[in-house]
């Protein structure tokens, strides 16, 4: 492993900069970012179905899309024409990432649905079709704003850097793992408001009024760009985002 991707230790008045950073990158190409958070719920939509294999595919999905995510978020930094390949390739190098984690939520969801079933009042459920645990939990199928809370508020925030790592290293699960560990130990405090801070944010809204519906639109390729926007400084040692390269054409002089 290059210690050229040793992590740097950084300061807690880093994570203000980090979200600035983010919303700045976001608004260099809002159209290309909404649109493709549109198709995200969309698809997720028509994933919907019964069972548990509907989670396990919305979890997976929502990944797929914060993979994307955080590829075009480098390349907007960059000024660099949308590949793509190069979100292929994003992909491609992600793909056990992306599997092996959404597997292993799935299991941790089953865990919750039995405990979920256990509070169940039997009455409760006599008149449900379901079963009790996928009764109680429905609020979290692919399709709904729970699916995406649930997944920022308990995934992301115990992996802070696995899938940037995972979409620009060349590295293994465990190496993977072991690097993005490595950045959170060396920042516990600092990833710890960088994640939850907005999250609480989110899920309190989200508890509270349904504007959150309207904000996942958003929230979803600004989560992306903030993952990306976080490890670059942290690995990269950049904090601030790239000047935006503007075409100049310079107008030559009419010979009269």
């Amino acid at each position: 492993m290059s210690n050229h991707f040793d992590p740097i230790s950084v300061e807690l008045s880093d994570v203000p900069i980090w979200m600035r950073e983010a919303v700045a990158i976001l608004r260099r190409r809002p159209i290309l970012f909404l649109a493709l958070s549109l198709s995200y719920f969309y698809f997720c939509l028509k994933l919907r179905m019964t069972g548990y294999l509907s989670f396990l595919a919305g979890l997976v999905m929502c990944q797929v899309f914060l993979v994307i995510f955080i590829e075009l978020a480098r390349t907007v930094d960059e000024s660099q024409p949308v590949s793509l390949n190069r979100c292929y390739d994003a992909l491609k190098n992600s793909v056990v990432t992306v599997v092996a984690c959404g597997s292993l939520y799935v299991v941790m969801w089953l865990v919750a649905a039995r405990l979920a079933s256990m509070m169940v009042v039997d009455d409760a459920v006599a008149g449900s079709s379901a079963p009790p645990a996928i009764d109680m939990l429905q609020w979290l199928y692919p399709g709904t704003i729970g699916l995406f809370v649930v997944y920022i508020g308990v995934m992301i925030t115990t992996m802070w850097f696995l899938l940037p790592i995972t979409v620009f290293q060349q590295l293994g699960l465990v190496d993977s793992v072991k690097l993005a560990k490595r950045g959170e130990q060396r920042n516990f405090l600092v990833v710890a408001a960088a994640s939850y801070i907005p999250f609480f944010i989110f899920f309190g809204i989200f508890m509270f009024s349904e504007l959150a519906l309207v904000l996942a639109v958003p929230g979803m390729p600004l989560m992306g760009i903030y993952l990306y926007v976080c490890y670059r400084h942290v690995y990269l040692g950049k904090r601030e985002n790239s000047p935006a390269r503007v075409a100049v054409v310079v107008a030559e002089p009419q010979i009269r």
